[in-house]
């Protein structure tokens, strides 16, 4: 009975989306979830999601970034006529698949700064669109999508979404022959 009864929760939960998974547009306005990477391994879904759901602005910073699916996303939202721009590792985006996603990018007409910084990175694992923002240790990598221990926190509420959002902004003022004039 016990494990009937424990089955039938598991799957209204589920269901309901609760844990093992995340629906965007189902938070409201000023809620917060945390999401485990390895809770069904759905990080890079909500960043996609939340990515498609912008309607006038998609700014990163990321540190590691090899997932074609997420950069896929990002240049669908700037055909629609999101303005989409970020801000990457130097060291870490000039090679190898990270610099392949970068130059598609770039290539798709969505401005990207390369941070270099001595000493330090540029370590920012950070999305935010006008709806909300997104934060965490997730690098956007199979690696980090699959095998390790990551967190990615999504919310909504607005004062920590400007925040953000004007974070990133003044690390692109500095960055300035990068980018275009904001609209």
């Amino acid at each position: 009975m016990r494990r009937i009864r424990f089955f039938s929760v598991a799957v209204i939960f589920a269901v309901a989306g609760f844990g093992f998974g995340y629906a965007f547009r189902a938070m409201p306005a000023g809620e917060t979830r945390v999401l485990y990477s390895l809770d069904g391994m759905r990080n890079s879904e909500a960043l996609i999601r939340m990515i498609d759901a912008a309607h006038h602005y998609a700014y990163f910073g990321i540190y590691a970034f090899t997932k074609n699916d997420i950069a896929d996303a990002l240049i669908r939202a700037r055909r629609r006529g999101v303005d989409v721009r970020g801000i990457m590792d130097g060291g870490e985006s000039r090679s190898g698949v990270q610099a392949d996603i970068a130059e598609r990018l770039v290539r798709a007409g969505i401005p990207i700064a390369f941070r270099t910084r001595t000493p330090g990175i540029m370590h920012m694992k950070l999305l935010v669109t006008e709806d909300a923002y997104a934060v965490g240790s997730y690098n956007w990598t199979a690696a980090a999508t699959f095998l390790n221990d990551e967190v990615l926190e999504i919310g909504h509420d607005d004062r920590v979404r400007g925040e953000y959002s004007a974070l990133l902004q003044r690390i692109f003022a500095e960055n300035r022959s990068a980018f275009p004039a904001p609209p």
